[in-house]
């Protein structure tokens, strides 16, 4: 049921990703566009949605050039990229709710613009129940003690070939999880390309793309970051990856050796690292072929604003009444102290 399930979910995916995948074929109509467009929001508006934040998120960044990989062609003419006419249509893309919405021939560029952000031939956005964290966390073996829990759950399912490839890579090794923190605008081309260790800059423990067991720490790496204005899950959101990783020799880690309860040296420390071996709960990949992006946890700072401004609300509501209640029992403390049967009363109590 699962295997029929996600055969037709890639199947979907196929289809939005027939035109303008390579800028080679010709466009699909705009009555087609819109049919897969409304199809694939109507299934899972709330996983389209992520990925609509997340280009967004990444075309509004003064470093779109390089975070938008891949790019959509539409805007491409010879070798320039035409970012004035994208932003123009980003900044006026309309929420999910409002594209199904849209008339025959109107929004057709919004609409095209949707179908080539859902479009990937290589793997599917899955929106997972809330109820899904507490096994995310087993997988690491995260407590969950101090990390927040996410507002948003999502797994990447990959194509068969993606899938074949990954486990041509293990050769029948261990697979283990780890998180991975980053900015919001990064992750359009996470999802993508995947977490290339020759992009992170962070060198201290060698060169290599960091995770962590530990969520609390990832989410540190993963600030707040506007992403888009018209999302469902919030204009302000936060995103760490947890990710599959192949427990190979080119995984740098606090691991012991083979039937010993010494630690492994030759794993402990990465190339070129200057602050010596890798602490525990921490994995440095020396290789991006050996892990791959599994899931990923969004954070919307609009929900926990929501939730303190209503306890604020409610304190504004009757704020009147608190004081009025504060007063009066400032008004009899001061009464029962100035009271000698009250102090007596007292004495004798905690003598």
């Amino acid at each position: 049921m699962w295997n029929a399930a996600f055969r037709f979910l890639r199947k979907c995916c196929y289809e939005l990703s027939t035109t303008e995948v390579l800028g080679m074929q010709p466009p699909l109509p705009p009555e087609a566009v819109r049919e897969l467009v409304c199809s694939c929001l109507h299934r899972d508006p709330v996983a389209a949605d992520l990925r609509c934040s997340l280009f967004v998120a990444a075309a509004q960044n003064y470093k779109r050039d390089s975070l938008l990989r891949p790019f959509p062609p539409r805007y491409i003419s010879g070798d320039n990229k035409d970012f004035e006419e994208l932003l123009a249509d980003v900044h006026s893309l309309p929420g999910v709710r409002e594209l199904v919405r849209l008339r025959p021939r109107e929004g057709d560029h919004h609409l095209a613009l949707t179908h080539w952000i859902l479009s990937s031939k290589s793997f599917a956005v899955k929106t997972l129940q809330k109820d899904e964290y507490a096994k995310l966390c087993n997988l690491t073996e995260n407590e969950g003690i101090s990390a927040p829990v996410p507002d948003f759950l999502f797994a990447l399912e990959y194509c068969d070939q993606m899938n074949a490839r990954f486990e041509k890579m293990r050769e029948g090794r261990d697979i283990f999880y780890a998180f991975h923190g980053s900015r919001l605008e990064n992750f359009h081309s996470i999802i993508h390309n995947g977490l290339h260790c020759h992009l992170n800059k962070n060198s201290v423990f060698g060169e290599g793309t960091y995770l962590t067991s530990d969520l609390s720490m990832a989410v540190l790496y993963s600030p707040h970051s506007s992403g888009w204005r018209e999302s469902l899950l919030g204009p302000l959101l936060s995103c760490v990856a947890l990710c599959e990783v192949i427990d190979h020799p080119d995984v740098k880690c606090q691991v012991k050796k083979k039937d010993s309860e010494t630690i492994d040296r030759q794993r402990s420390r990465a190339k070129n690292s200057e602050g010596g071996d890798v602490p525990e709960k921490y994995f440095v990949v020396t290789n991006n072929q050996l892990l791959r992006v599994k899931y990923l946890l969004v954070y919307s700072q609009r929900r926990h604003l929501s939730r303190r401004s209503r306890s604020t609300s409610w304190l504004l509501r009757h704020h009147f009444a608190i004081m009025m209640s504060l007063y009066l029992l400032l008004l009899i403390f001061i009464g029962a102290f100035n009271s000698n049967t009250f102090v007596s009363f007292w004495n004798r109590l905690f003598r």
